[in-house]
């Protein structure tokens, strides 16, 4: 009993430092003339292959305040991490760390003046131990290296909560959200335009589709099966409210297997097709 007792002390107590540790980033990154000085840090969990074991890691360090729910959120991360920097003299720099706790890459990004850097494989980079839901870490290149004759080099510290995406798993078969792509995928094989006018919602397409051009059209109608699957198969799903995402497989009309994420969005209660990130991939 007192073993009992001791250990669910020792768990709350391990919840609570948890709870209440401070997110904690700091260092700089340098490319050339450009230098960002890291103020800021977010994670995010970044969930886009079809095994949700195999899911990323995020760690954004920012001269800027960035909100780690909305680039959680979003079915392009750093597309919602750029749009934070808006027209500022402002940058970041995105650590992505694999399920295994290795490094996949580090990018640099900065506006005003403008500048970017990809690298990998490059400096040291090591994880400290850390608490359920918090990565902690550090990622130096100490000795100035060279790029194209420009020099870089980088020391950067994190010490962070992980923002997972939100929503709840869908079933099996993706729910109504995994009936309206399936739907969306046959008339694109069918070449259903009023279908597809219906099922549509992003503005690329939207237009395109709705065109009065018969080329517009014609275009739109030849890219969308150039990449969609004749008959998808939902892997897994995750709804937000009104927002959903499918990790979906199947073959092409060129008998191509692709496989990656779908958005869809609910609107006017009824799904629709929003943007698609898929890949071809061996079988």
């Amino acid at each position: 009993m007192r073993a009992s007792r001791f250990g669910f002390c020792v768990a709350l107590l391990c919840a609570a430092l948890s709870a209440g540790a401070t997110d904690r980033g700091s260092g700089h990154f340098r490319k050339g003339e450009v230098r960002l000085e890291a103020k800021h840090v977010i994670a995010v969990t970044v969930d886009e292959e079809g095994d949700a074991a195999s899911a990323q890691t995020y760690v954004y360090l920012s001269s800027v305040p960035m909100d780690a729910g909305k680039v959680a959120s979003a079915f392009q991360p750093s597309s919602a991490a750029e749009e934070q920097l808006r027209d500022a003299s402002a940058g970041y720099v995105r650590i992505c760390i694999n399920a295994e706790g290795g490094e996949c890459g580090l990018y640099f990004s900065h506006n005003n003046p403008n500048a970017s850097f990809n690298s990998s494989g490059y400096g040291v980079f090591k994880l400290e131990a850390a608490p359920a839901g918090r990565i902690n870490g550090r990622w130096v290149l100490a000795e100035p290296d060279d790029f194209f004759g420009e020099t870089y080099d980088f020391d950067l510290n994190f010490d962070v909560a992980i923002t997972p995406p939100p929503g709840k798993p869908l079933p099996a078969d993706g729910g109504e959200p995994g009936k309206a792509y399936r739907t969306w995928t046959t008339a694109i094989a069918k070449g259903d335009l009023p279908a597809l006018r219906a099922l549509v919602g992003d503005d690329y397409n939207s237009w395109r589709i709705k065109s009065d051009d018969q080329d517009d059209v014609k275009g739109a109608l030849k890219d969308l099966r150039d990449g969609t699957p004749v008959q998808a198969k939902v892997l897994r799903g995750r709804i937000d409210g009104d927002n959903a995402v499918l990790w979906v497989e199947g073959k092409d009309r060129d008998d191509i297997l692709r496989r990656g994420r779908v958005s869809l969005a609910r609107v006017e209660g009824a799904w629709r097709f929003m943007e698609a990130d898929l890949d071809s991939v061996s079988e």
